[in-house]
């Protein structure tokens, strides 16, 4: 299973996919946790591993984006901002399994519109607040 790529935050009735914000279930969020935190090698034998801290910085930018009253067009501009930050931090920090995580949901998100756009975005806040709430402190 995939734990980076999702094809939709609901079901086929529009319900919100409860693994996403639970512990329960194939690909719960603690499973993408233990994906995103496995100490794996990159090529200059550093290893990958994103700190609640670094974490925590990407949540609350995505919050400040997330309760903006700007329009729909400027919060997908910030929401691509927040994923290129995400680039540069792979890069710099070494966690590049994060940025697959947040690029995918962004992709998700901006290319949906009006109520669509609202409703994915929603679900985003809510997964990316389970997220953190499990991610472990150390």
């Amino acid at each position: 299973m995939n734990l980076i790529s999702i094809s939709s935050f609901f079901d086929e009735k529009g319900q919100l996919l409860t693994h996403l914000i639970t512990d329960a279930g194939p690909g719960n969020i603690k499973e993408i946790i233990e994906y995103l935190r496995e100490q794996i090698k990159d090529k200059n034998n550093r290893n990958e591993k994103l700190n609640i801290n670094q974490l925590r910085k990407f949540y609350d930018t995505f919050l400040k984006l997330y309760n903006t009253k700007a329009e729909e067009k400027e919060k997908k501009i910030q929401l691509l901002m927040l994923k290129a930050n995400a680039e540069y931090s792979a890069k710099r920090l070494n966690t590049h399994r994060f940025k697959e995580f947040l690029s995918d949901r962004i992709n998700l998100i901006v290319s949906k519109s009006g109520e669509e756009f609202i409703k994915n975005l929603n679900a985003f806040k809510l997964h990316f607040e389970a997220l953190v709430a499990y991610y472990p402190k150390s």
